[in-house]
């Protein structure tokens, strides 16, 4: 597997990243900064060390209401139990019960792809009787399961990511400074889900900003994962799942987004 661990801005804890800082010279004033734009990121992976808590499951076949259909391409990639997930894993309003269901196109997007698909995130509420789906006719193989355990870190942003590309001062100190590759934590992307804090890509990040004609709050990130192509032997998958704040404040994950890169 080929999985980005090039321009990775992640941090085992503002304090071993002001240290590093420290030690390459990086002023007092810039460290504060990078660390005032830390964001907590859930890592939701296979292994239980270190404390991880049981939140869920990656792949396998999605359990879903009646009425609800698959049949649009998409595969399960993760299904998380809110109720399980701590309430500060993350910097995002989840909901607290029920299941959060992320699907993604395994597909090759030839390069970058921007989906609105209203089945991407399913929020199943709890008590909901649901029914464990086959696979449908000529689909890729599911997924193979496994639990998923979680653990919060801080994430930064990187140098191309809305939080700091349109904000000249920070850009110069985050240039000047390299704050993004400082205490180089490498997160874990093999069978793994990230929820919240910052995009992570090989490209730049998906666009998170608000437009003048935006209604509905400018762009969050709800999670993240990548994957092998099946199709693309070489060949990985950086998904993304947007959504904007005001939709995500509602619960209404069918005005998610989908974003895919691919890199070689």
């Amino acid at each position: 597997m080929s999985f980005l661990y090039a321009s990775m801005s992640g941090m085992h804890s503002p304090q071993t990243y002001r240290e590093e800082a420290r030690t390459k010279g990086v002023p007092e004033h810039a460290i504060d900064l990078a660390l005032s734009l830390a964001l907590p990121q859930a890592e939701l992976t296979p292994s239980d060390k270190d404390g991880g808590v049981l939140v869920g499951r990656y792949g396998g076949l999605p359990s879903l209401p009646e009425g609800v259909e698959w049949d649009n391409g998409l595969d399960l990639v993760a299904s998380v139990d809110c109720a399980a997930l701590p309430q500060d894993a993350c910097n995002l309003p989840l909901p607290r019960d029920g299941h959060l269901l992320f699907f993604a196109d395994r597909t090759d997007p030839d390069g970058f792809a921007l989906m609105h698909d209203s089945r991407s995130v399913i929020h199943v509420q709890a008590g909901t009787p649901t029914t464990e789906r086959t696979l449908p006719e000529n689909h890729f193989p599911a997924f193979a399961p496994h639990p998923l355990y979680a653990r919060t870190f801080p994430s930064l942003p990187m140098t191309a990511d809305d939080a700091v590309l349109p904000h000249p001062e920070i850009r110069r100190l985050y240039d000047e400074y390299e704050l993004e590759y400082l205490d180089q934590r490498l997160p874990q992307w093999d069978e793994s889900l990230h929820l919240g804090g910052y995009a992570y890509s090989p490209q730049d990040p998906p666009i998170m900003g608000s437009s003048p004609e935006d209604e509905k709050g400018s762009w969050v990130l709800l999670a993240q994962a990548q994957f092998d192509m099946p199709d693309d032997p070489g060949f990985t998958a950086c998904v993304f799942w947007i959504i904007q704040r005001d939709e995500l404040a509602a619960g209404n994950f069918a005005a998610a987004g989908l974003v895919s890169i691919s890199y070689h």
